[in-house]
């Protein structure tokens, strides 16, 4: 399969390159510069990829990348990823994601128009945070539930997937939307939860700084699933033939953010005294947040292989080990 992936120096992008190319996928990937940030590729599975500089909000430039390369699959990863950054840039992660993505789309209408064989799938990487705060915390969100959104991040990922749904009405495009839950794993930026756990405790471990850990709410829930999971359930997709459009990806298990705390120190094999920052709390931050995956198991078979416990290992490890190469080892 000839596939092309949007953003694919980014965390999710990274990761879903590694799986493509070990199942024998021809891959080419858009970046925002020359070249590409590698955090967990490999220099071998670097070699094997086409990098392609191309922005989301140049639209001739997405014209040139779709119609030079005219992909089996295209994996639309590029844009806000960050609920953090969407809060402090709300313009521009709305233009990023909806505009980035019509831009895309339109590229794919263009490349069809020239050749009228030319018909992707487009999986379209989409956000829990679309569905904005569950009315009640016990119900898991199914695909069905409406689109509420109540923060910039999750405002930008339903506009996204209402631009997704008229080129699927008008122009007859074969999108996959993919409501991601949180995803976790090496390679994660330090604006995420756990990653920022793990750097300050990985400090913590090297002495540099007091023992002391900052934190936000400790007690929110959230359905986390490993990466690695995640850009496996990507590629299913990308090969199904089913009718739906939407699908959740989750593990369908919550866990409280005191208990990646936990692990993180005993990974670090450190104690340290968990202080809540309040200005890491977000006061409308619903106390738990769970999916449910039915669908994608249904269609695909995918059901989550990897723990947790050995996602936050692996995280810390990656942050520790990036930590000692940027101070000297120190």
């Amino acid at each position: 399969m000839r596939a092309v992936v949007s953003g694919g120096d980014g965390f999710v992008g990274q990761h879903l390159i590694s799986w493509l190319l070990a199942s024998g996928d021809e891959v080419s990937a858009s970046i925002l510069g020359p070249d590409p940030d590698l955090r967990t590729l490999t220099t071998g599975e670097a070699r094997a990829v086409d990098w392609r500089a191309a922005d989301v909000l140049d639209a001739g430039a997405l014209s040139t990348l779709i119609g030079d390369l005219r992909p089996d699959c295209l994996y639309h990863l590029a844009g806000f990823a960050s609920g953090a950054r969407a809060r402090q840039a709300p313009g521009e992660a709305l233009r990023v994601n909806a505009e980035g993505t019509l831009n895309l789309l339109e590229a794919v209408v263009g490349a069809r128009r020239a050749q009228a064989s030319f018909e992707p799938t487009i999986v379209l990487m989409s956000s829990a945070d679309a569905y904005g705060p569950p009315s009640d915390t016990a119900t898991p969100f199914q695909e069905e539930h409406a689109l509420r959104p109540a923060t910039n991040y999750g405002l930008s990922k339903a506009a996204m997937e209402m631009v997704a749904h008229a080129y699927r009405a008008r122009s007859s495009l074969r999108i996959i939307v993919v409501r991601a839950f949180p995803l976790l794993g090496p390679g994660q930026g330090t604006d995420f939860v756990l990653p920022t756990i793990c750097l300050q405790a990985a400090e913590i471990a090297a002495g540099t700084v007091e023992p002391v850990l900052h934190t936000g709410n400790l007690d929110v829930e959230r359905d986390f699933t490993d990466v690695r999971d995640g850009v496996r359930a990507l590629r299913l997709l990308a090969g199904q033939s089913s009718d739906e459009t939407t699908y959740n990806l989750c593990s369908g298990r919550t866990v409280p953010i005191r208990r990646l705390v936990e692990w993180v120190l005993e990974e670090a094999g450190v104690e340290a005294e968990v202080h809540v920052d309040p200005m890491r709390v977000r006061p409308e931050e619903p106390g738990r947040v769970s999916g449910t995956a039915a669908r994608l198991e249904k269609v695909t078979g995918w059901v989550p292989e990897r723990s947790l416990r050995a996602a936050v290992r692996d995280t810390y490890e990656d942050i520790a080990r990036s930590r000692r190469a940027a101070t000297g080892g120190r």
